[in-house]
């Protein structure tokens, strides 16, 4: 901080040694201390000695005044209370500057909020219209009379459902916090709905669902975790092998209920499995499936998660399974969860 104010006196500095050395170039010059140099040498002491003296004062003031604000920018905290009060031109004159960008940042920000919840709404809406002709389509399709057809066409149409119901979640994902209720629900009945919701992928692909000991109650917001399983049962679906299965598990924690979703599909490479939650990451198996990962589904999933104050965490074996573990945390823990 010494260096910073010394920078920004330095042309305060340079202005008194220019004026001590035309002052000692005079008064050498007229010859007044005749030959007395002592005396000279002395009188710029003293006055060089006054100057740092006032410097030093100076300097403590500027400290005191601005060592809070400066810390607090080095910190990237909030500075408002920390603005010095001006007692100059360009104190007042600063204050004012920062001020005014603060209403109109705040306005900006008001604007944009009020843009996402309109796109919000918009979505919402678009989504449950077009569930209609979703559900009329696959109706439509139990008429046709080829089997293999009506059977092809089903299976888009589950796999629209699902994408429907992604861009529906993934566009609340800042905002859906304001509608999460958390209450105490059967995990069986949570992960039956999952089941449900995407049986006919499941069937379509010929994968077995084996439920093993889910008989707890967690607490969670019904609604979310129906999309974080929907997205977990999805990835297990497109990265499975010929047959697959997955398997959901579940057990007792001394603060909680944790419940292990495997599949035995292809797994996930083990420089992957660290950053599978990251934005946009595909992963290596991603980029060679036929369905192309948008690397999107995972990051929706861990930031639900992260909201509704539960925790994943993956282990794999490439080539051979995966597994998922959700951490159910107890009553107690949601006390003191932060919007």
């Amino acid at each position: 901080m010494i260096a910073k104010y010394l920078k920004g006196r330095s042309k305060y500095i340079i202005i008194c040694l220019i004026i001590v050395s035309i002052i000692n170039i005079y008064l050498f010059a007229i010859d007044v201390f005749k030959n007395k140099y002592a005396e000279l040498v002395y009188l710029d002491f003293l006055v060089i000695f006054i100057t740092i003296l006032f410097f030093v004062v100076d300097y403590i003031s500027f400290r005191n005044s601005y060592k809070s604000l400066y810390d607090c920018i080095e910190d990237n905290g909030e500075i408002d209370g920390y603005l010095v009060e001006g007692q100059s031109f360009e104190e007042n004159l600063m204050r004012a500057i920062i001020e005014n960008l603060k209403i109109k940042n705040n306005n900006d920000i008001e604007i944009y909020k009020q843009s996402l919840k309109e796109l919000d709404e918009y979505m919402a809406k678009w989504v449950h219209e077009i569930k209609i002709p979703i559900s009329s389509l696959s109706i439509i399709t139990d008429r046709l009379s080829s089997i293999e057809d009506s059977i092809d066409i089903k299976n888009q149409v589950a796999k629209i459902n699902f994408l429907v119901n992604s861009i529906l979640y993934s566009s609340r994902s800042n905002t859906m916090f304001e509608d999460v209720f958390i209450n105490k629900v059967k995990l069986e009945k949570l992960v039956k709905m999952a089941v449900k919701n995407n049986s006919f992928l499941l069937i379509k692909n010929n994968i077995e669902v084996s439920l093993n000991k889910l008989d707890y109650d967690v607490y969670t917001d019904s609604k979310c975790m129906s999309y974080i399983l929907d997205q977990i049962i999805n990835n297990a679906i497109k990265y499975s092998k010929k047959a697959g299965k997955i398997e959901f598990d579940s057990r007792e924690l001394e603060n909680g209920v944790v419940l292990s979703i495997k599949d035995f599909g292809i797994g996930i490479s083990e420089e992957d499995i660290v950053r599978i939650f990251d934005k946009g990451f595909t992963g290596t198996n991603g980029r060679n499936q036929l369905y192309k990962s948008t690397g999107m589904g995972l990051y929706f999933v861990k930031k639900m998660i992260d909201n509704l104050g539960h925790d994943i965490d993956v282990c794999s074996k490439n080539g051979s399974y995966t597994i998922f573990n959700i951490y159910f945390y107890d009553i107690s823990d949601y006390l003191n969860l932060d919007s």
